[in-house]
């Protein structure tokens, strides 16, 4: 039976997976950081070990405290409120529109005028599954009560950020694969990056004045997010390859929206060329968990994107959150199933994941 992984063995994707070069951290720190300016504009940035702990530094940037009040699409990860929680601030969830995965401007206007707390600190917005969020939007609605945009910006990889780049306060990206976890703290402001610099190294500061290198201060409570030779080399290689496979991936999303359009029982959204199609969703009208159960018998992985987070026990215990406190974010979790998309895909895996899901669902009552 053949099987077909929902993420791509990026190991046998590389083009050269051992190509270790003889060169210290601060050149290959320069090689990411020449690689990444050629899909995003940030006049700042930092590495660091993984996704999570560059969300986290850009918590400490903008100096969240307990008390304080983050929002965040109710369809976000769960990573996100988790940062925010760490800090012991407050998540403020808000629901997503009716037919997409963003987060609805008309909920987020509501709540921002229903919450006159001065600890109404940020926003972190994402784009799911790479639909590319109406940032600008986002920022009008904002703009009054001076709230920092924090924006998860892994899904946008690839497609043109000049717009996007000019709005946020501060940019998180993922390099996730199986071989590489880089994260990516930028911003174009320079006091978040030096303070975020500063945090990153344990809130150490050496004393330039004492002309020894190994005179420091401690200034400020930091961690350490240090990134391996390793992985800066692998996301190098990453980056380097983000073209073709945002290619490969909308090539691969046109087939599945032109051989899906009319397929019984499975909702397809129409094809979006500002769309990077990190994940392709699609929506399956009754029983979802058993579609996706026949689509694993016949060795097709598949995933969600996401589970609301006033489902999961953590927030809907503590927050005392009920299962219809977000109605589009629920009705759209009944339906969802994301499909296999990514560049190690070839021509007959996307025919048979086609052929199945159209089988599986022809056979539906």
């Amino acid at each position: 039976m053949r099987k077909i992984e929902f993420e791509r063995d990026n190991l046998k994707s590389l083009k050269n997976p051992l190509f270790f070069k003889n060169i210290e951290n601060g050149d290959l720190d320069l090689e990411l950081e020449t690689e990444f300016s050629n899909y995003a504009s940030s006049e700042y940035i930092l590495p660091t070990n993984n996704f999570t702990s560059a969300l986290h530094l850009s918590m400490c940037a903008i100096n969240l405290k307990r008390g304080d009040k983050v929002i965040c699409s109710v369809n976000s990860s769960p990573e996100i409120p988790e940062v925010v929680r760490h800090f012991d601030a407050e998540p403020i969830f808000i629901d997503i529109e009716k037919d997409s995965y963003k987060i609805d401007l008309n909920q987020l206007k509501k709540v921002i005028d229903e919450n006159s707390s001065k600890k109404l600190k940020a926003i972190i917005v994402s784009h799911v599954a790479g639909d590319i969020l109406n940032l600008q939007d986002v920022k009008d609605v904002v703009k009054n009560r001076n709230l920092l945009i924090v924006e998860d910006a892994t899904n946008s990889i690839g497609l043109d950020r000049e717009v996007l780049d000019q709005i946020s306060d501060v940019k998180v990206f993922s390099f996730d694969n199986k071989i590489s976890n880089l994260g990516l703290f930028a911003t174009d402001r320079e006091d978040l990056f030096e303070r975020a610099k500063l945090l990153a190294n344990h809130g150490v500061r050496y004393e330039e004045d004492a002309h020894l290198d190994y005179i420091y201060d401690v200034v400020d409570i930091g961690c350490q997010y240090d990134v391996s030779r390793l992985n800066l080399i692998y996301s190098i290689d990453y980056l380097e390859q983000v073209a073709g496979d945002l290619k490969t991936r909308k090539d691969i999303a046109k087939r599945y929206i032109e051989d899906l359009k009319n397929t019984p029982h499975i909702k397809i959204d129409t094809f979006k060329s500002d769309h990077s199609y990190s994940q392709f969703i699609i929506k399956i009208d009754k029983n979802r968990d058993g579609f996706a159960k026949k689509l694993k018998a016949v060795g097709i992985e598949t995933k969600l994107h996401y589970i609301p987070l006033h489902l999961l026990s953590y927030y809907k215990i503590k927050y005392e959150l009920k299962i219809n406190s977000f109605p589009n974010a629920l009705r759209n979790y009944q339906q969802i199933l994301s499909i296999p998309i990514h560049s190690m895909l070839s021509h007959d895996d996307v025919t048979y994941i086609i052929k199945h899901i159209k089988s599986i669902a022809k056979s539906r009552v």
